[in-house]
């Protein structure tokens, strides 16, 4: 019996808006010592987490996900500022956030991503959505930074430029000695302008 694939559903950053970001970690990391940060090209915008999904279920869910973004067109994005998760005084998530008209069509995607996975029995956890990239974590009890308040005002007009968004891409995260690894299952196209 194979064992099941974590799963989840993205938008990839592509290289130079991940350099970007590479860079502003390596400017905010003296003010966070704790944190655990992502690489680059792990960089990607969440829709989606299914968790475990058995091996015969992968490709109706990359069938349903194309099947659901299908008629929505390729649109824009910009990274702007910093932002922690849950809030600036109990800082765990580190991330970049996410502006510009294609916002609106994000969250259009999302919640068409969300219904057609739901409808093959797979419901996200959390389908809150709150467009990010995340860039580090934060260990609970492991002497976290005090207040961020200071930190995200510092940040709060920092730009990483923007980017297209021409497909929505199903991924598997496999674990490896050198931490997971994030690998495309099945892409689904936006439609050209």
């Amino acid at each position: 019996m194979s064992r099941p694939t974590r799963t989840f559903v993205a938008v990839p950053i592509p290289r130079d808006r991940a350099e970007k970001l590479q860079r502003l970690q390596t400017l905010i990391a003296p003010s966070l010592p704790n944190a655990r940060w992502e690489e680059p090209d792990k960089f990607h915008v969440t829709l989606a987490f299914l968790g475990d999904v058995p091996d015969v279920d992968l490709s109706p869910i990359c069938r349903a996900v194309a099947e659901a973004v299908k008629g929505f067109p390729r649109f824009e994005l910009a990274i702007e500022k910093l932002g922690v998760f849950p809030n600036p005084s109990r800082p765990r998530v580190v991330w970049a956030g996410l502006t510009g008209d294609g916002v609106e069509t994000l969250s259009e995607i999302q919640r068409a991503v969300v219904t057609a996975v739901d409808g093959l029995g797979y419901a996200p956890e959390d389908t809150r959505f709150t467009p990010h990239i995340t860039l580090g974590r934060l260990k609970p009890g492991k002497d976290p930074t005090d207040d961020c308040s200071p930190l995200l005002r510092h940040f709060e007009r920092w730009m990483g430029g923007s980017f297209g968004v021409p497909e929505i891409i199903t991924y598997a995260s496999q674990f490896t000695a050198e931490g997971p690894a994030y690998v495309p299952l099945g892409r689904a196209p936006l439609k050209g302008r």
